[in-house]
């Protein structure tokens, strides 16, 4: 069985026959299939693929991955013979050829886009401005209906314990079942009306109004509150960088895209 043929499409080994015929000289030939040239370069980006994937480069692999070019291009010929008029493939090839090119334009947008160290400590520091200055730990209560969630505090207020009322009624599923405890939770982590009556509550307490969010109506109560425990910038800084090149690629894209002349 191929060891790499199961993973490439029909599309793709049909690619470089519709870019019409190359001329090649020996050394850059792995073989030659029907008088058609088998490029050296397919047989080194396969060896490149297998070793990038963990397969030690031994003659071994480089005699299987000889034997898988010469097999695609019987096939991509064959192919040709018997589909190359085809024009619904033909757009497909199209699609995925130009799909092909915003890949590799996207792969060497992020090799080669570095951010400055100026850059990523702006981000760090308007993502903490974000965070807060306060980690809240929190039990909540999530039902469908505000009138719910003021039955559930009337209940609390006449002594009912929040930890049953939360593992009985909360429609989260995730803290439901440990009473509506949530882990230690920055203010800027949860959504504006949560993160919002949160100033408003002591240690211990129970908000008097039930908190609307996406997700429904919240019953909340504060546990503890404690400085904000900030990931130190040197930890954080890979995902800084790889955010701020995913932002600059976007933006990239938006000045391609309005230097482009559409008619």
């Amino acid at each position: 069985m191929s060891f790499c043929l199961r993973r490439l499409t029909l599309a793709s080994a049909l690619l470089p026959l519709f870019a019409g015929p190359t001329s090649l000289h020996a050394s850059d030939t792995v073989a030659t299939v029907n008088g058609r040239a088998v490029p050296r370069a397919q047989l080194d980006f396969i060896i490149k693929e297998q070793v990038r994937q963990g397969r030690p480069a031994t003659p071994e692999l480089s005699g299987k991955a000889r034997e898988e070019v010469i097999s695609r291009e019987v096939l991509a010929q064959e192919a040709e013979r018997k589909l190359g008029q085809n024009e619904a493939l033909r757009t497909r090839l199209d699609f995925m050829r130009q799909q092909a090119l915003i890949n590799a334009l996207r792969e060497d947008f992020f090799l080669n886009t570095r951010p400055t160290e100026a850059e990523l400590r702006s981000l760090y520091d308007g993502l903490a401005t974000q965070v807060g200055e306060r980690d809240y730990r929190v039990r909540h209560i999530v039902v469908e209906q505000e009138s719910q969630a003021k039955a559930l505090i009337d209940q609390l207020k006449r002594g009912a314990r929040f930890e049953a009322l939360a593992q009985a009624q909360s429609k989260d599923r995730d803290s439901g079942p440990s009473g509506g405890l949530l882990d230690w939770t920055p203010a800027g982590a949860f959504s504006p009306e949560f993160a919002a009556a949160l100033p408003t509550l002591t240690r211990g307490k129970v908000a008097v109004q039930p908190v609307k969010s996406s997700a429904g109506w919240h019953v909340v109560k504060l546990e503890d509150l404690r400085p904000a425990q900030r990931p130190k910038f040197e930890d954080l800084q890979p995902r800084l960088a790889e955010s701020l090149i995913e932002q600059k690629w976007r933006a990239y894209l938006q000045d391609v895209r309005a230097r482009a002349v559409v008619k």
